[in-house]
Order: C-alpha cells, then structure tokens, then sequence
C-alpha cells in the first residue's frame, strides 16, 4: 500500500479522497492555489503543495508543475478526483513517466472512452445497444445526411465532450447548420476539439448510469445503477439509487451490458457506464466517465462500499477478496447537488464569503463538503458547493429526509440553488416518476419563485440572516407519509 498520496484536486471532492487516504494510515498531500490555501480541505491535508495563481491554468491544470511538485515531495501515487485533470490522457502518461502510480483507468482507456467517437465505435464492436448515430468523424454535410437518414430530433454532441458542454438539441434541419456551428465553437472553447457527432434522440428518455470497478483483466464489478434523470442543461441536479423506474429484471441486464463492454475493453479502476432507456424500455449506450463521479455518494450509502479506497486498492495492486456475489444493497439514496448559484437570476454564480453556516444533520444524512463559516467562494472555479445525501428504507423515505436536510441548511453570505431543489423534491410529477431528463427545461412554469420567498432569499444571503429559519420560506412537508419503517433488507 501506498505512504503517501498527492490528492490533485480541490474542494468536496479534495476532502473525500483525504479522508478515505487517512482512515487507512496513508498520508494525504493536497494542491492548493492561494485562495484555497485556508480552505477545510488544505487544514485536513497532511501536507500542502501552493500552486503559483487562482486560474485553473495556473493552478489546478498545470500538468509539468503538478508533477515536478510531486517528484519533489516524494509521493506514491495521484488521486486526480473528477473534473480538472482527471480524465486526462496526456496527464495519465506523465505521472506513468514521472514513476508515479495514477489511481484511476490507464491512458488507453480514457483514450478510447474519452473519445465520444471512438466510446461508440467501442460500443459496436463488443455488441453494445447504440442509439442511431455516426461512430466516426463527418464534415457537416456528412452529418446533415446522415441525421436526414436518422431522422429528427437528434443531438448533435462534442467529441471530446463532457458536463453537459457541447450539446445542442437539433428538432429541423433548417436548425442543423447554426446549432452545429454553436456546438462546434463551444466544444472548441472548452475542450480544444472542436470534432462533433450526432444520435438519434430520445424525446422521453431516462438517465441511468452503472457504477463499475475494473481490475484490468477482463475482471469486471458492478456496483448496482442510479437514475440521474432530473438534469438542468444536461447538468445532474438530483441522482438517486436504486433506479426507481426501473424493474429489478430490468436493472440486472443493464448491469450485464455495463460489464459486458468494461471486460471487453479489461477496464482498469473505478468507472461509469451511462445508458438512455427508453419509453419502451430498452436501454442504449451513452458514454463511459473514466474516474469517480459526483455522485458516488448514493452507490456508497446503499452498498456500504469506500468506492475511493477500493479505487487505491486496485491502483496498489492489492487483492480486494470481493466477488460480484458480496456485493448487496439495501434501502434507498438520494443525492442533491448545492450549487453556489442565485436560481432567481438565470442561476447566475453567487461568489463571496460564507458567513454563517449550519450543515444538515439527522439519521440517514450525509454532506459531502469543504465549505466551512469563513469559507471563500472562489469565481474561478465550479460553482458546486456541497451534496447532501439521504439514505431510507425505501424511495418515499429518502425524499422526506432530503427535504427536510435542506430545509434546515443554513447558508448565508452567498445565494445557493437549494430553494430550487426542494421545489424540484415536492413535485408530484417527481414522485410519481413522471419525468424525463429534459423534464426542468419543458416545465419552467412550475419553477416560478414567490415575491416572499424571493424577498426572503434575498435576505438569506444577508450575514444576520439564518438562511432556513423563517417558517414561510420553507414550503410545509406534506403530513400522513406511507413509508415502511421496516428494517434494512439486503436485496442482492
């Protein structure tokens, strides 16, 4: 096992791979710019890297400096966490270089499955559901004849794409040229590539995603799925596990597709496995994450699995002694992201410092988190802030407890998204299952703010206001709940 790990990331995620490192006797050194160098995070580490300035460039995404520092304090291995470096290849290989073990997939996969293209051409060839689409690179006229061919609507989506960025929503053709151009910029701006690809979209689609562990030879765990359908710009809001629309027989050929492609390929490490199932039913490919995801919470709280230590395991060669039949759930999880966004202005980033806070707490809660009173909320980075996490015996009893989780999170200094949110967990529409992964964009209405809540909101972000204290700003928490209070089943 290692003795010492450079975690090469910042914030919730920075603390949750600390923590996982020192619970097991490994010590923990942290890349820190300036502004995060007070952070909760960098007061855990046991040891910190000041980068040279706040921009991702200079910071977080300096590839040469990040390794130099880590030759020089004499690390083991690099947990990249998700987003920043941690799908990159050209990063991967230098680390392999520097003599550094990566804790995540090897560069040929993140080649192969970071390469939307290439991912669907993966798809094919070991007898994966596709959706209609292309599996190679088209110009544009190409591509108009082969969405002609497909028929509309299509998605047209960057290659080299992720986080919801180059993806546009094509219903006509006389809408391909422009939309394309659009996609194509933008997947140039955030990515250097500006390659695209189209498939067939689904008008009432579901989101569903298989978390695997791979031990590089063809050995492939899966670690159940989770339904991630509730998606403000192609943006996860809300994930939750088991998938709830699905039936379990449903469920378990997903599953045998998820790990059907990762042995093809002998995935090596922690991964996602992503599908869209249709109103019929059936399920088709969308793309593989190579790294931990944001919400590896839910798949944790309802196996009982460190997802993060077991990604260290494998990249120290250890035997995990886990065999697809150990691995069991129980209940249900439910995540809610908590972005530092002001939903009553377009979602606009709401910057500055924290000054007060209270986290949720209460049986069946987890926060993930760096924010602390005092904290700074940086605009150089992602506006996520924390993700509140609520386990129960069942689906019903997980949205009470996450309702009531965010209605006793105190934040004030900054606006944050978690009015939205609660409005998004009342729905009947959500609790019926009555949606679909463009269900916020198509239901706007429902979302409109209250003068007194906006006023109250506003407030909130004041330094004497307790953001969740005042009766009126909390919609009431319907009476007579159904839920079971039964003990835990394990269901396999």
């Amino acid at each position: 096992m290692f003795s010492k790990v450079l975690v090469a990331n910042r914030g919730e995620i920075a603390l949750r791979v600390i923590n996982s490192l020192q619970e097991h006797g490994v010590e923990a050194v942290l890349l820190t710019s300036p502004i995060d160098k007070k952070s909760f995070p960098a007061k855990q580490a046991d040891e910190l890297i000041e980068l040279p300035g706040n921009l991702p460039n200079e910071s977080y995404l300096d590839q040469d400096l990040i390794i130099d520092l880590a030759k020089d304090r004499g690390v083991d291995a690099v947990h990249p966490g998700y987003g920043f470096l941690s799908e990159n290849k050209t990063f991967r290989e230098k680390v392999d270089k520097a003599g550094i073990v990566y804790i995540g997939p090897t560069a040929d996969h993140m080649d192969i499955l970071g390469d939307k293209i290439q991912a669907r051409q993966a798809a094919v060839n070991s007898d994966t559901p596709l959706l209609p689409g292309t599996v190679s690179s088209l110009d544009l006229e190409e591509l108009k004849e082969e969405a002609r061919n497909i028929g509309y609507p299509i998605l047209i989506k960057a290659a080299a794409g992720g986080g919801g960025r180059g993806i546009r929503l094509v219903t006509t053709e006389e809408e391909f040229d422009n939309l394309a151009t659009n996609a194509i910029n933008e997947a140039k701006m955030a990515f250097g590539d500006g390659r695209i690809y189209i498939e067939k979209y689904l008008q009432s689609g579901k989101h569903i995603e298989v978390q695997v562990l791979g031990l590089g030879d063809g050995n492939v765990l899966h670690f159940f799925e989770r339904d991630c359908s509730i998606q403000r710009k192609n943006q996860k809001l809300i994930e939750e596990g088991p998938a709830p629309s699905i039936s379990r027989k449903k469920a378990a050929e997903i599953h045998e597709t998820a790990v059907g492609l990762t042995s093809y390929l002998k995935y090596l490490n922690a991964g996602t496995v992503e599908f869209m199932l249709d109103s019929e039913g059936n399920h088709y490919f969308l793309e593989v994450n190579t790294r931990i995801q944001v919400e590896h919470p839910v798949t944790e709280m309802i196996t009982g699995e460190d997802l993060v230590w077991r990604q260290v395991q494998i990249a120290a060669g250890e035997d995990l002694a886990l065999a697809q039949k150990d691995i069991g759930y129980r209940g249900h999880a439910m995540e809610a992201r908590v972005y530092a966004e002001n939903p009553f202005r377009g979602f606009a980033p709401s910057t500055g410092e924290i000054t007060r806070i209270y986290h949720p707490v209460g049986p069946g809660i987890r926060v993930d988190t760096h924010i602390r009173e005092r904290s700074e909320i940086p605009p150089f980075y992602d506006s996520m802030i924390s993700k509140v996490i609520a386990f129960g015996v069942n689906r019903e009893h997980a949205i009470s407890r996450l309702d009531r989780a965010l209605g006793t999170y105190q934040i004030s200094g900054i606006q944050t998204t978690i009015p939205y949110v609660r409005q998004i967990l009342k729905l009947e529409d959500f609790r019926e299952l009555n949606y679909n992964t463009r269900y916020l964009q198509s239901n706007e209405e429902k979302f409109s703010i209250p003068q007194k809540l906006r006023r109250i909101a506003i407030a909130a972000a004041s330094r004497e206001f307790h953001y969740s204290k005042t009766e009126e700003q909390i919609p009431q928490r319907s009476t007579g709940s159904q839920w079971k209070r039964s003990l835990f089943p394990k269901v396999m």
